[in-house]
């Protein structure tokens, strides 16, 4: 067994995330780390976006970064600025890249890639690259068996350069609703990074995975109606599970056992949104073990959150052709700053209040009627 005081398991978002703090913050100037990943090398696979309240914290990885965004229904367009919080998106090679590059600095870190974990035993890790054991493990991993979620964000994306100038570089098309609704909320979402070089992605979110290549003919139609047309120079997928239930002890963090990034409730479940969470989380019990030695996971959700995205998955499942209305009203009817405050878990009770009352009352009573009967027959 080799032995290490820290294990991350997984070297993705969140796990490298947690490894960069805890090197920067000096928590393993005497102590070691083990990160398992199982891809054999990192390459671009994932685009990151978010609204920056945080100065730019990784600057040489943002590839895009806008002051307004846009919101489309039935060919009806509002442009929303954010110019105090600019919606920033990271290309995660880079990260990857600059990640990597700082903790390759400290020889008490060492990381395992084409690792596959094969059984975990308390702290002791079984892969094929050999057996672990750590003081304390950090664990991305998701385990479906052991953690359902209530839907899912399921994205195709793909990066497209065009002969012509086709794109508006200074607006994020964030949420274009003028597509099909059958079987969940269902929208578009372009990134500009210029004139003529954009992502686009088909986002949906409903309980049901689709398969790849249903994406891609979306995406296909999508730039037919739009008259696009270049080349493809990079394609994404992603399935985020939405509000992760426990369902057993296994699924539970204790004190020396750590979930951490989707696996420990950070994605903000209303909306898939987790980088920040990230971020904030990773900075935090990074500080609070180098201040006082001691494992303090930080709760860096306030729990009104959590019962207000209850009733809005609940909304979003039973309503989701309402949906599309609801967001576009949502953004209407709010200024900039509540909206990206509250979806960003950075309101006060005042922007949760405006944000509350711009929904359609009768069917949020009706689904917290429903939260509530599903708690107590539980």
């Amino acid at each position: 067994m080799k032995e290490f005081d820290y294990i991350i398991l997984g070297g993705g978002l969140s796990g490298l995330t947690l490894a960069y703090e805890l090197n920067k913050q000096g928590c393993l100037e005497n102590k070691t780390l083990c990160i398992l990943e199982k891809r054999k090398e990192y390459s671009r696979d994932k685009s990151w976006s978010y609204w920056d309240f945080e100065n730019n914290k990784f600057p040489n990885c943002v590839i895009g970064s806008w002051d307004t965004f846009s919101i489309t229904l039935n060919q009806k367009t509002i442009n929303i600025t954010c110019p105090q919080s600019p919606y920033r998106t990271i290309d995660s090679k880079k990260f990857y890249d600059f990640v990597t590059d700082q903790l390759r600095s400290n020889d008490n870190i060492v990381t395992v890639m084409d690792c596959t974990i094969q059984t975990i035993e308390g702290h002791a890790i079984h892969t094929n690259k050999g057996n672990y054991v750590g003081k304390v493990i950090y664990d991305s991993l998701i385990d479906l068996s052991h953690q359902t979620p209530t839907m899912y964000q399921h994205f195709f994306g793909c990066e497209v350069e065009t002969d012509n100038d086709c794109f508006n570089e200074n607006i994020v098309d964030l949420m274009n609703f003028d597509c099909s609704q059958d079987g969940g909320l269902h929208f578009f979402y372009t990134l500009p990074f210029s004139k003529n070089k954009a992502l686009i992605e088909t986002t949906w979110y409903s309980k049901i995975i689709k398969k790849k290549s249903e994406y891609q003919n979306e995406i296909d139609h999508y730039l037919r109606e739009k008259n696009i047309k270049g080349k493809i120079t990079y394609t994404e997928y992603g399935a985020i599970p939405l509000n992760l239930k426990k369902t057993n002890k296994k699924s539970n963090s204790s004190k020396d056992y750590i979930k951490i990034g989707s696996a420990g409730r950070l994605t903000r479940a209303s909306t898939g949104y987790t980088f920040q969470a990230i971020q904030s989380f990773s900075e935090q019990l990074a500080g609070n073990l180098k201040l006082d030695r001691n494992l303090t996971v930080p709760n860096i959700r306030h729990k009104k959150y959590d019962f207000l995205d209850e009733i809005f998955l609940s909304v979003m499942e039973h309503e989701y052709k309402s949906m599309p209305g609801i967001f576009f009203n949502l953004f209407k009817s709010n200024d900039s700053v509540a909206t990206i405050s509250f979806l960003s878990d950075r309101s006060n009770w005042i922007q949760d209040l405006k944000v509350i009352l711009s929904m359609p009352k009768l069917i949020f009573i009706k689904n917290l009627i429903l939260h509530i009967y599903k708690k107590i027959i539980k």
